[in-house]
């Protein structure tokens, strides 16, 4: 592929295309690195900073990601996270992928201040406590700490979370989930979200907080911590 010079096209602009179309067709494979600004400038004459820009805008983009002091790299195409009453592995699997759920915590304890605001019960009220590692084909993608009223629940403790769905359990309990408030905001892996993500520290991460409701009664609260290289939060909304 050529450049067109004598097009209105931006220079660097072509060569994004150039590189995104390899992508697209698989000649630069997902995780394969790709040639330097150097040598992209050696081969399509061009000023590093124009080779610079491109590349620039493919990591904005996601299709490209940078490794400190290695190079420029293929991304893997990230993982659209709906907001929707659907659980983890419905939802990877929809997307052709197979879910794999590790159970780190799964036992009862007394609510701090905190959850027991979120959860609208008394401190100290015994809730079930969740902590799971979750994966696709494979490679961990995020962590999903959830609090469950004990009283309201408590198959949740006899269930196998590996297998099982705590929205299944609630729906059984006959607190079906109705809806679902979320707050999302970005932030930084520390030492030991990193260890368990298989990510560096400071790398960025989608920090989500849920509160779901059966009818008008919160009946979860949860933490979830997904990486953000793999990604990314979609809010769909209807028109009015």
């Amino acid at each position: 592929m050529k450049l067109d010079e004598h097009s209105p096209i931006p220079l660097y602009y072509q060569l994004e295309n150039i590189i995104r179309e390899k992508v697209e067709k698989g000649d630069y494979a997902v995780e394969e690195q790709i040639p330097s600004e150097r040598e992209l400038s050696d081969i399509f004459k061009l000023s590093r900073m124009t080779v610079r820009r491109a590349l620039n805008e493919l990591v904005e983009e996601g299709i490209l990601y940078r490794k400190r002091g290695q190079g420029t790299f293929v991304a893997r195409k990230k993982i659209e996270s709906v907001p929707e009453l659907m659980g983890f592995n419905e939802h990877i699997k929809a997307r052709g992928m197979k879910p794999e759920n590790k159970v780190i915590e799964q036992r009862v304890i007394p609510c701090s201040k905190l959850i027991a605001e979120k959860l609208e019960i008394e401190e100290g009220t015994k809730v079930i406590f969740t902590n799971r590692l979750r994966l696709a084909d494979g490679e961990p993608l995020a962590i999903e700490k959830s609090y469950i009223p004990y009283e309201m629940c408590p198959v949740v403790l006899e269930v196998d979370l590996s297998e099982g769905s705590i929205y299944e359990c609630l729906k059984q309990s006959g607190y079906k989930p109705t809806e679902a408030i979320d707050e999302v905001e970005a932030t930084l892996s520390d030492e030991d979200l990193s260890q368990i993500l298989n990510i560096e520290v400071g790398q960025p991460v989608l920090k989500r907080e849920r509160k779901t409701f059966s009818s008008k009664k919160v009946v979860e609260f949860s933490f979830n911590f997904y990486r953000g290289d793999r990604y990314t939060i979609i809010n769909k909304k209807k028109s009015l």
